[in-house]
């Protein structure tokens, strides 16, 4: 009898139940806070905030409900909400192994739910998956979390930079200005535009897709998790995005804003407004940290209606006023901020692609495709 592939590689067939152990995540006893010290983790990201934790690190945690089968690994103590499932008992198998695993074994498609989409562990016990020894395992865990650390490394760097700018901008603009300012109407320096609507989809089936939720989360645009969207020819020039194009959320979460940093072959969404400058005595990155100013984002916050889901039509966007400073003033801030800028959308270019090598490596890695020496 031939040997199988898992024999070829030493490695063992065991049932999923006998790799690891799952436990769904725990209601909060109270509301969910963010002036705890231990972070709630729902399926896709940190929620908030808790004044207690209900795991050790590190915590691999898989979507069971919205975002079925997305797996993370958290190094700290939290505390894993109920639309999660989590590793309660790793068997003696490596951590980030185990995290790894999992991401390649397309939990989605174990759906429970009748109406809702559900991830049950109990269904997933009698999977059959292939592990390594520990020694292995390790290898491989060594190279994978590589890439992850010189990622956070970066994702940290940009996180410094941009907080260095809004500094600046607070600094030369808020707190201590050496000049007296005209004030004139947003919309007198600026031309609003509704954006296009359309699906979007992972497939590269036309420009890139910008919406709300690509910017609502930072102070710049990842283009590699950007999506894409069909287009007419004709739309497309209607809502092609340009370098300096400045976007503001008008719905859901009104008056998160995003800058266009490079030449992009992208359009923008309908729940986004552009903001195109027609005014010279105002530049992108000055208009860009005054819509992220206090001073705006308590404007657009009181001025943005609804009870349930706020938004802020395109005169409500535009509807304040904007300090215009003396123009050696916003030369020199445009030239600092742009060098700040530049090394920041380095780093988001140079975790793009580490992402990309570790995709690439991380399934032939766990199945023994590729081995580890």
């Amino acid at each position: 009898m031939s040997k199988t592939l898992t024999q070829l590689k030493n490695w063992q067939e065991i049932k999923f139940k006998d790799f690891v152990k799952l436990q769904r995540g725990f209601d909060l006893p109270k509301q969910n806070r963010n002036d705890g010290e231990y972070p709630v983790i729902a399926s896709t990201s940190v929620t908030g905030y808790h004044d207690e934790y209900k795991a050790e690190p590190p915590c691999v945690t898989t979507g069971r409900s919205g975002a079925l089968g997305e797996v993370l690994y958290i190094k700290y103590k939290c505390w894993p909400l109920n639309t999660v499932l989590w590793v309660k008992d790793f068997k003696g198998n490596n951590p980030y192994f185990v995290y790894s695993k999992l991401k390649t074994l397309h939990l989605e498609q174990y759906n429970s739910g009748a109406g809702v989409p559900t991830l049950n562990r109990n269904h997933l016990d009698q999977i059959v998956v292939d592990v390594p020894s520990l020694k292995d395992q390790k290898q491989i865990a060594d190279v994978l979390s590589t890439y992850d650390d010189l990622i956070e490394n970066n994702t940290r760097r940009i996180q410094i930079l941009e907080r260095m700018a809004q500094a600046i901008y607070t600094e030369w603009f808020v707190n201590s200005p050496k000049f007296k300012s005209q004030k004139v109407k947003l919309s007198e320096v600026v031309k609003p535009q509704y954006g296009y609507t359309e699906s979007a989809s992972d497939d590269p089936i036309g420009p890139k897709y910008l919406r709300g939720t690509d910017i609502n989360k930072q102070n710049f645009i990842d283009w590699s998790a950007v999506p894409y969207c069909k287009i007419s020819n004709e739309d497309k020039k209607k809502y092609q995005l340009k370098r300096g194009d400045i976007v503001i959320i008008r719905m859901a979460d009104p008056g998160k804003v995003g800058i266009v940093e490079q030449d992009i072959d992208g359009v923008f969404a309908s729940y986004l407004i552009r903001l195109e400058i027609i005014d010279k005595r105002i530049s992108p990155y000055y208009l860009f940290y005054f819509l992220n100013s206090n001073e705006y984002q308590n404007y657009i916050q009181g001025a943005s209606g609804g009870t349930t889901r706020k938004s802020a039509s395109a005169g409500v966007v535009t509807g304040t006023n904007i300090a215009i400073p003396p123009r050696e003033f916003l030369d020199r801030f445009e030239e600092k901020i742009s060098l700040l800028r530049s090394e920041l959308n380095n780093l988001l270019n140079q975790n793009a692609n580490l992402r990309q090598t570790r995709d690439l490596l991380l399934p032939k890695l766990v199945t023994g495709e590729i081995r580890v020496k």
